[in-house]
């Protein structure tokens, strides 16, 4: 298999993980991707798909955990509310973000 025909079966194998995920309404998250892939995979008949699922459930894996280990090491917690400080983020890119003529409107 060359690398062009192993990227489609890797973003075929993720897409099918994505839907089905979707389709139950339950959350996208990395975790319940890996676990999906898993179950793809125990699942799986076609020995050239399993060995992929294989590959990218590791890829996923080590991806994680660096971006977790990023995450923790800027001092961030590791886990976030959905909107919890999302305004901490904001920087306004000019002034302060008010009129300074509140009767002028552009």
């Amino acid at each position: 298999m060359n690398s062009s025909d192993a990227d489609k079966l890797i973003d075929q194998l993720l897409g099918e993980a994505v839907l089905s995920l979707l389709k139950e309404r339950g959350p996208v998250t990395t975790d319940a991707l890996v676990q999906r892939l898993r179950d793809m995979k125990a699942h799986e008949q076609d020995p050239q798909r399993r060995e992929t699922l294989a590959m990218v459930i590791a890829e996923i894996g080590n991806n994680s955990i660096a971006f977790k280990r990023r995450r923790t090491a800027q001092g961030r917690p590791e886990r976030e509310g959905p909107l919890r400080n999302y305004r901490d983020n904001v920087v306004p890119l000019f002034g302060n973000g008010k009129p300074t003529d509140p009767k002028k409107i552009h």
